[in-house]
């Protein structure tokens, strides 16, 4: 467990359910002793696996205790809020909203929308210089890492452009000089990975659930917000910026600013269309301006990792847009454009793939014939072990990602062979039946004691599975009795065609599974067995009876020397 990383495992609350393998878009976790753990240099930090985790074990780095130290020092803190604020504090006036901010230390709020405003320009300005080819946007860091990782061939397209919060941390210390700390405030997770990477830029990064509990600790609530200052953005307010959190907003940004009849606008949202549409894009002969926008969270921003608003896309998306019109008086390109640092960057345009291991065929087999799989038909592809196919499984269990247990169907029949080995083993008859009385698994020694043809049928069916026990034995009604009342049976002798047998039965699974021991009677290792029993039982309660008789000679011998002592006091007394 490495809590220093933006999303990491709490190792003792992991239940190797292998969900965050399924999920995971890109398989970045890693499964060691039954436990799962995340690989920095495959993981893209979307942050699905913290959402779907059904035990809470996916965790995202809290920075607040870090935050709180920076405000404890000198240097003035600034927050970059990013434009979805609006969807996650509607209950908050953004000036009460900024205010709050203010009461936990913050000297200052900025919008990330201004970052996002730079980013709109420049990459405008790059479009418009640009011959024809494929841009892919770079301000989606999840989408940015996916490509530099997983799709290192499409890597030279994405716009060499600082992402929105990157860009708004430059402007900001430009404003306010290079001694203060910006601190990124939004749904991102993967910002958090951005700020590790960039921290002469950004200090720290917290989600909108980190603040909003910060706030209930504090207790900063709507309405209860003192506003002894008016409350405002610094060092102004955005405008077309704040349309980046919805799907398609960067692109629809992109056409305010200029009409480029040239070039033409994408947007994807979601890993998995994302995915399934960079198919084959490096090897389109591509003699238009082709603009991708890439959002790694279905639906965009607005429905990332670090929201606790659980409202629709579409409620969401409203507000931005109506928080948007609101504030059309925002910053221009021109302003925003002027007098500011650069915001090229040749980071996002470097590739940094992932280096899968060979493996050979004689691999693969070999691997897949330690789970069991020796011919195609074997190769079920459930999907159990949370990977895509049997073949994918076994090249992570090659590349050391993966456990052989991990492969439900291998496992369910070592554990069915071990219980059929142990079945057949035990010297007594062992039947399993379901509520229909029919039969689940059984022994051999069953069919030999339940007598007539079935231990020749056993040999036709091993477990006589399907087989009913009301055609099988006479006292099949106490299997009944057990199963309707949930109550288990234990050493009932009984008589089953002429003979005397023992008989205990309990349940495996209340009203619905029942398994029934049987002993003859007469076997010589039984009876044996059963008169030692015997013997100990009279033995136990002889013993009852001893401790009940001395305990009652000892308070009737109390009794009588406690009265005679009081004879002899008052013949004393007299």
């Amino acid at each position: 467990m490495d809590r220093m990383q933006p999303v990491y495992t709490e190792t003792n609350n992991c239940q190797d359910c292998y969900k965050c393998i399924r999920e995971c878009p890109v398989k970045a976790i890693r499964i060691e002793s039954d436990r799962a753990s995340i690989v920095r240099d495959l993981c893209i930090f979307c942050g699905r696996c913290t959402l779907i985790c059904p035990s809470g074990a996916k965790k995202v780095r809290d920075d607040v205790s870090r935050v709180k130290r920076m405000l404890r020092r000198d240097k003035p803190v600034y927050v970059s809020l990013a434009p979805s604020f609006v969807a996650e504090f509607a209950a908050y006036p953004v000036n009460e909203l900024i205010a709050g901010l203010g009461m936990l230390g913050f000297t200052g709020v900025s919008e990330t929308a201004l970052g996002a405003e730079r980013v709109t320009a420049e990459t405008s300005c790059l479009l418009q210089q640009s011959a024809s080819g494929i841009f892919i946007s770079s301000a989606c860091p999840s989408a940015v890492d996916y490509i530099r990782k997983y799709r290192p061939e499409l890597t030279s397209c994405i716009v060499g452009l600082h992402s929105p919060l990157m860009a708004h941390a430059a402007m900001l210390r430009q404003w306010f000089g290079d001694d203060i700390r910006v601190v990124f405030i939004g749904p991102c997770v993967a910002k958090k990975n951005e700020s590790d990477d960039f921290n002469s830029l950004i200090d720290a990064a917290l989600t909108f659930k980190d603040l909003r509990a910060w706030f209930e600790e504090e207790g900063i609530l709507p309405g209860l917000v003192r506003m002894n200052v008016p409350a405002e953005f610094v060092p102004f307010s955005a405008a077309d910026g704040a349309l980046y959190p919805l799907d398609g907003g960067m692109t629809t940004t992109l056409r305010n600013v200029v009409s480029l009849p040239d070039v033409s606008y994408m947007h994807i949202s979601g890993m998995e269309n994302i995915k399934a549409a960079l198919d084959g894009v490096s090897a389109l002969q591509c003699n238009i301006k082709l603009f991708l926008e890439l959002l790694v969270c279905d639906g965009g921003c607005v429905n990332g990792p670090g929201f606790s608003s659980q409202k629709g896309t579409i409620v969401k998306n409203l507000q931005i847009e109506h928080y948007r019109k609101m504030h059309k008086t925002g910053s221009s390109g021109a302003v925003i454009s002027a007098d500011f640092p650069g915001i090229r960057s040749a980071f996002c345009t470097v590739s940094q793939p992932v280096r899968n291991r060979d493996c050979s065929e004689s691999d693969i087999q070999e691997a897949l014939r330690t789970v069991g799989k020796t011919s195609k038909a074997d190769e079920l592809n459930c999907g159990g072990c949370g990977y895509n196919s049997c073949r994918d499984f076994a090249i992570a269990m090659l590349s050391g990602m993966a456990e052989r247990q991990m492969c439900v169907s291998y496992m369910r029949k070592v554990a069915a062979d071990k219980a059929s080995v142990l079945l057949q083993r035990m010297p007594y008859g062992v039947v399993l039946v379901d509520d229909s009385l029919h039969v689940i698994e059984s022994n051999k020694v069953f069919a030999e004691l339940a007598g007539n043809d079935l231990p020749a049928l056993w040999e036709v069916r091993p477990g006589l599975k399907g087989a009913d026990l009301r055609k099988m034995i006479s006292s099949h009604k106490i299997f009944l009795n057990v199963l309707s009342s949930g109550n288990d049976l234990i050493d009932k002798n009984i008589d089953e065609k002429g003979r005397l047998m023992n008989l205990s039965v309990f349940t495996i699974q209340r009203h619905r599974i029942v398994c029934g021991i049987i002993q003859d009677l007469h076997q010589p290792e039984v009876m044996q067995e059963q008169v030692v029993r015997r013997i100990r039982q009279v033995v136990r309660e002889n013993m009852g009876t001893v401790q009940k008789v001395a305990f009652l000679l000892g308070e009737n011998a109390a009794r009588t020397e406690a009265m005679l002592n009081a004879l002899v006091t008052e013949q004393e007394k007299v």
